[in-house]
C-alpha cells in the first residue's frame, strides 16, 4: 500500500475517541453552557409567577404581563398569551442572571401538579449569547421552606450548539436555585452528553454564579466515559479560566465565556 493510501485510510477512520482530551473539555463546557442558557430562559418564564399558583391560566397571564420586567430592556420582548400558553418574541434581550443577547421565539405551556408549578419550554434556533438552542424541556418551580430560595428542577431534552461550536444533545436533569435579592444562582446537574456518535456522562456539582460574573470558586464538572476509562474533571476558581485534568494524565486551562468575556 502506498503512503498516500495509508494517509487516506487513517483520515477515513478519524481520530481515536478521546485522543484529544481538550475536545472533551470543550464539549463538557458547551453542554453546561447550553444548560445554563436554557435555565435562564425557563427562569425568565416563571420568575414573576407565584410558585404556589394553582391556576395555570392565571400563571400564564401573570408571566405575560410581567415579561418586560424579566427580559430587558422592556421593549425587547413581546409576550402573547392564549389560555395557559405564552409565546415570547425576544430581540436582543438580557435575561435572568444577565444572560445576554437572547434572540428568537420561546413557547411556554404552564401547568400545575402536586410538586408545584410546571413550565414546558420549547425553542427552535434561539440564540443566547454565543449559544444556539433547540429544546423541549420542562421545569418544576417551587419555593424552599426558608421562603426565600426559589428552586427550578429541569428535565432537559433537546439539542444546542455551545459557544465553542460543538453540537450537543442532552438527556437528564438539573436543578437551579436562586435568591431574588442576591441575584445569584446555584447549579447541580446530571445528564448524558451526546456529540455525534460519542456519548459521555456529565455531572455538575457545587457550581454557583452571580449575575454577569464568572462561576465562583469551588464548583466542578465531571465528564466521563467509563468503558474507555476516560474521566475529565473541570474546576473553577472564580476567574475567566477553568482548570481541567484527565484520568490519562493530561491537564490544562481553558477560557470561559463569562464576565467581561461573555
Amino acid at each position: 500500500m502506498s503512503i498516500v493510501s495509508l494517509l487516506l485510510a487513517a483520515a477515513a477512520c478519524g481520530p481515536a475517541e478521546s485522543e484529544d482530551e481538550r475536545v472533551d473539555v470543550e464539549q463538557a463546557l458547551d453542554a453546561f453552557d447550553v444548560s445554563q442558557n436554557e435555565a435562564a430562559l425557563v427562569v425568565g418564564a416563571i420568575a414573576r409567577v407565584d410558585p404556589k399558583s394553582k391556576n395555570p391560566e392565571l400563571a400564564a397571564a401573570k408571566a405575560a404581563a410581567t415579561a418586560g420586567l424579566v427580559f430587558r430592556p422592556v421593549d425587547c420582548v413581546t409576550a402573547t398569551r392564549k389560555d395557559n400558553t405564552v409565546k415570547y418574541l425576544l430581540s436582543g434581550c438580557v435575561g435572568p442572571f444577565k444572560t445576554a443577547k437572547l434572540d428568537g421565539t420561546l413557547d411556554v405551556v404552564y401547568s400545575v401538579s402536586g410538586n408545584g408549578l410546571h413550565a414546558l419550554a420549547s425553542v427552535r434556533d434561539l440564540h443566547a449569547s454565543r449559544a444556539i438552542l433547540d429544546i423541549d424541556s420542562e421545569g418544576f418551580y417551587s419555593l424552599d421552606p426558608d421562603g426565600e430560595t426559589r428552586r427550578l428542577v429541569v428535565e432537559a431534552s433537546g439539542e444546542g450548539q455551545g459557544p465553542r461550536g460543538h453540537r450537543i444533545e442532552r438527556a437528564g436533569s438539573y436543578t437551579v436555585t436562586w435568591n431574588a435579592t442576591e441575584k445569584c444562582v446555584t447549579f447541580e446537574g446530571d445528564w448524558e452528553t451526546i456529540v455525534s456518535t460519542r456519548s459521555f456522562h456529565t455531572t455538575v456539582s457545587g457550581l454557583s454564579r452571580c449575575a454577569g460574573e464568572c462561576p465562583a470558586a469551588g464548583g466542578e464538572i465531571v465528564h466521563e466515559k467509563e468503558e474507555l476509562g476516560v474521566r475529565i474533571r473541570v474546576t473553577f476558581d472564580g476567574s475567566a479560566q477553568a482548570s481541567w485534568s484527565s484520568s490519562r494524565g493530561r491537564s490544562g486551562k481553558i477560557q470561559l465565556f463569562c464576565g467581561a468575556g461573555a
